[in-house]
This record gives structure tokens, C-alpha cells and sequence, in this order.
């Protein structure tokens, strides 16, 4: 078959998945690189400030608010409310037009998922959450995250290694989802983009917790707080 056939037949596969899974793929391939982007780029100013006083934030303006409903937390709650959908219904995804992705990565995924989902609920929960309800300060925020990433139980920095494997999972998820939500629709024709977009996608999941978990262990250490 030649490569335009073969990308005829992708994308005729791709579009021919159930409605839930086209949604479930697309919410899932921009909101949540973004959101490790723009999360992560934000807490490095954080981990890296050279005094504590510079952990203080300014107050979000309107424009950041609406771009951050709109581009991430509004799509990354479809989602995941798709994804428990499926989860609880016991139906498996229908596997890739070209049926390259391994049987290991689509576990992985899946444990990932549910490990991801968790730890973005907790921290929703714990700073913005109490930010739309008016019974936090957004300035804040930076503050009662360091002191609980600073923080130990019996000289075992616990929260530290919760937010690592939250981390971990959210950046396993990602990487793989995204490499996984091209091939699913499409966009992955030939065996050469497939490598390409597995290798890219992951060196993208390396690269974000390995720069978050940076974060995390500068902050963890105390050194702002000394």
C-alpha cells in the first residue's frame, strides 16, 4: 500500500472511532501539555527565587483567568470526566489506525491517568479551589506550597515524594497520550512519523519531570525558608 493510501485509510479509521473517543483524544492532546507548560514554567520562578520574599505573586489579572478556564482547566475536565466515563464503563479503546501502539504503553497510560487525575484534583483542591471560593488569596499560594513541600513527618519529606509521583504519573500520561491521541487520529501515517513522534514524546515527558522534580526538590530542601 502506498503512503497515501495508507494515510486515506488512517484517517478514514480515525474518524470512523466512536464520538466519545474522538473527544477524549482531542481534549487530551493540547490541555494537558499546555497545562504542564504553563504550570511548570510558572512554579520554576517559584523554586528558583533567590529569597522567599520573592515567592509572593501578583493577583491574576482577567485575561489569565479566562485563557486559563478556557485553555486548561475546561478542557482537561472533559477530559477526564470522558475518560472515568470510559474507565467505569469497562470499554477499551479502539487501538490506533496503523495498531502500533504496545499493549505496555496503553497500561501505562491508563495507571497513569488515574494517578494524574488524582494528584491535579488534590492540588486543585488545596490552592485553586479556595481561590475561586474567596477563602484564599491567590498572592499566597506560593507560600503554602512551600511550606508543605518543606515540610516532614518524622524527618521523611512525604508531600515532597507525593508531588514527585504525581509528577511522574501527570508527565507518563501526557507524553504518552499525546503520542497516542496523533496516531489515533490519523496523523501518524507511516512508520517513520510514528518513531519520530514516540521519540519526541517522550524526551517531552523526561523533560518535564525532570525540570519539575527540580522544583520540587529545591523547595523540598528548605533553602527559602532558611
Amino acid at each position: 500500500m502506498t503512503e497515501d493510501g495508507a494515510a486515506s485509510k488512517a484517517e478514514q479509521l480515525a474518524h470512523a472511532r466512536p464520538a466519545v473517543e474522538r473527544w477524549l483524544s482531542w481534549s487530551g492532546l493540547v490541555p494537558l501539555p499546555a497545562f504542564l507548560c504553563i504550570h511548570l514554567s510558572r512554579e520554576l520562578g517559584l523554586a528558583f527565587a533567590d529569597d522567599v520574599s520573592d515567592v509572593l505573586r501578583p493577583a491574576p489579572g482577567a485575561f489569565a483567568q479566562v485563557t486559563s478556564w478556557l485553555l486548561v482547566w475546561l478542557p482537561l475536565l472533559v477530559h477526564a470526566l470522558l475518560g472515568v466515563y470510559l474507565l467505569l464503563a469497562g470499554r477499551p479503546l479502539a487501538p490506533p489506525p496503523n495498531g502500533e501502539m504496545p499493549r505496555l504503553a496503553r497500561v501505562v497510560s491508563r495507571a497513569s491517568a488515574v494517578l494524574a487525575l488524582a494528584f491535579v484534583l488534590v492540588h486543585a483542591r488545596a490552592y485553586a479551589l479556595p481561590v475561586w471560593l474567596g477563602q484564599a488569596d491567590a498572592r499566597d499560594a506560593g507560600f503554602r506550597l512551600l511550606a508543605e513541600l518543606s515540610s516532614t513527618q518524622l524527618g521523611v519529606p512525604v508531600l515532597s515524594g507525593v508531588y514527585l509521583l504525581g509528577l511522574l504519573a501527570t508527565a507518563a500520561h501526557g507524553s504518552i497520550g499525546l503520542h497516542s491521541g496523533l496516531a489515533r487520529a490519523g496523523l501518524l501515517e507511516t512508520a517513520a512519523r510514528r518513531q519520530r513522534s514516540a521519540r519526541a514524546c517522550a524526551a517531552f515527558g523526561v523533560l518535564v519531570f525532570g525540570v519539575g522534580a527540580m522544583a520540587v526538590i529545591r523547595v523540598a530542601s528548605g533553602v527559602l525558608v532558611r
